[in-house]
């Protein structure tokens, strides 16, 4: 059978201070020492451009004829840049309409069929 072990510590309020201080700097030290990873390049392959866009191999080939994607060119490969797809990729995205606008739109029609009999 175990037993319930409580100790109780009775400490003043700098003692109290300083046991937080000590267990911050015991974190801080351990989050300084995990490993960081290392960045990804920003030069990436056609089949890595297709990953981060979700955009198939001939669009990209056919965007990139038309120049309305940006891309590279090392030698006769193709090459695209991480930071460049995903600004090109920001610049197209379009936001959906708001909760408050289906609302809206959903009252405004139900209030013209209310009228329309």
């Amino acid at each position: 059978m175990l037993k319930d072990m409580t100790t109780i510590v009775q400490l003043n309020r700098d003692e109290l201070r300083q046991e937080i201080k000590s267990c911050l700097t015991e974190t801080i030290e351990e989050i300084k020492n995990l490993p960081t990873p290392e960045p990804l390049p920003d030069r990436i392959t056609l089949s890595e451009a297709c990953e981060l866009t979700g955009l198939s191999k001939s669009l990209i080939y056919k965007l990139s004829m038309l120049d309305e994607i940006p891309r590279s060119y090392y030698g006769k490969r193709l090459v695209f840049s991480r930071k460049d797809l995903s600004a090109w990729m920001q610049q197209r995205t379009i936001s959906g309409p708001s909760a408050l606008e289906i609302m809206d739109n959903r009252l405004s029609k139900s209030a013209k069929k209310q009228l329309q009999k």
